[in-house]
């Protein structure tokens, strides 16, 4: 049996995808608790080797590998170090989504800083747009999540969209768009970038929330 190690899996496009209509459904396939469905649903939770080994048994191993957005390798056996990885040659400015592909980037190395451990990774500001709350050469830690409906208003998020939203690749602060709930509002925190820029919601590839940074004074 071919082995996943336990992954970030999108479960809810999978649902989707596989017509499976409920957590209770879901519960009935894994037995587990629709509580930890919820968890790996909203990105809080890995989905462990088990439960991805009963739904390609059940589904099929390929229908099931494409919603892993990124292993979780073990590092003990890759050698690699604790924490999070750095990526120095990908700002927030430039497509992200590689590290996701199968011909991922190499870290730079990884920051092991309990506080952020959770996250998905940490890249370099560039650009101004975002001062004085990021500013550019400060390094920023990011979380992907995967319930677009589940939006924490008013805090920085990286977002990735795809061509119909011109590629952007942007830090901003999210709004609700009062007028289409479809769309979200990405608004600049530099008052030198005035104006707000909605968004649609089906024209993000991911979403990764900015959960702090780090400064440096001197190189």
């Amino acid at each position: 049996m071919k082995k996943f190690n336990s992954s970030l899996f999108n479960l809810k496009d999978f649902m989707d995808e596989n017509n499976i209509k409920t957590q209770k459904d879901m519960e009935s396939i894994l037995g587990v608790t629709q509580s930890f469905i919820s968890r790996v649903k909203n990105g809080r939770e890995l989905m462990p080797d088990y439960c991805l080994e009963k739904l390609s048994d059940e589904f099929g191993y390929e229908n099931v590998n494409k919603f892993i957005i990124l292993n979780k390798t073990n590092k003990s056996e890759n050698n690699e170090a604790n924490g999070v990885p750095y990526y120095e040659n990908i700002d927030v400015s430039a497509s992200i989504t590689t590290m996701f592909n199968d011909n991922k980037e190499t870290p730079t190395f990884y920051i092991d800083y309990q506080h952020f451990n959770d996250c998905t990774a940490y890249l370099p500001v560039v650009g101004d747009s975002m001062y004085p709350r990021y500013a550019s050469g400060e390094i920023v830690a990011v979380k992907q999540i995967f319930n677009k409906d589940i939006i924490q208003w008013g805090e920085a998020y990286l977002i990735v969209c795809n061509d119909n939203a011109d590629s952007l690749r942007t830090i901003k602060l999210v709004h609700p768009c009062e007028k289409d709930e479809t769309k979200i509002i990405l608004r600049a925190s530099n008052p030198n970038y005035k104006g707000d820029t909605p968004i649609s919601k089906d024209d993000i590839i991911s979403m990764f929330i900015v959960k702090g940074k780090i400064t440096r004074n001197q190189l």
